[in-house]
């Protein structure tokens, strides 16, 4: 395993502690009455549901791909995380801002959508990794595994 691949697997657990840390820190809030600190109402709920919701995901993610016999992640899980971070990202940015409630109400489902659909990618990647099975693209083969001209023809 590469470096670059050690870190694209453990930045799912680090992310995952932050998201739980900020998470914790809104419930802290709200639970001494101190929702000034907490400038908006998406900052609320993004704080009490949204980052503690992506942080478990992220930890069942690191967990399942720990499971696989070389726990290395597909370009599509590494997309899909990528995903996930960049809404993430935006959506904790707009929460600072009381204007933007409504964009919280586009980005919340896009990333909950995007935490499924990693988690499902991940958990379909490594079953079929611990059954044996050869992973084949939904698309078909592709060139490298289907001859462009048949040389047995001439």
């Amino acid at each position: 395993m590469t470096t670059g691949e050690r870190w694209w697997l453990w930045s799912q657990p680090l992310v995952a502690a932050i998201a739980l840390l900020a998470g914790v820190a809104a419930w802290i809030l709200q639970a001494v009455d101190q929702y000034a600190l907490l400038p908006s109402v998406q900052s609320v709920v993004t704080g009490t549901f949204v980052l503690p919701g992506l942080a478990v995901s992220l930890a069942l993610n690191h967990v399942i791909v720990l499971r696989r016999a070389v726990p290395i992640l597909t370009s599509g899980e590494k997309l899909l995380l990528v995903a996930q971070y960049a809404l993430a990202i935006i959506v904790v940015a707009t929460s600072l801002d009381p204007a933007a409630l409504l964009l919280g109400y586009l980005l919340w489902p896009l990333l909950i959508v995007a935490a499924v659909s990693a988690c499902v990618t991940m958990v379909r990647t490594t079953r079929a990794d611990r059954r044996g099975e050869q992973w084949t693209s939904p698309l078909g083969p592709t060139t490298d595994e289907v001859p462009l001209v048949d040389s047995s023809a001439r």
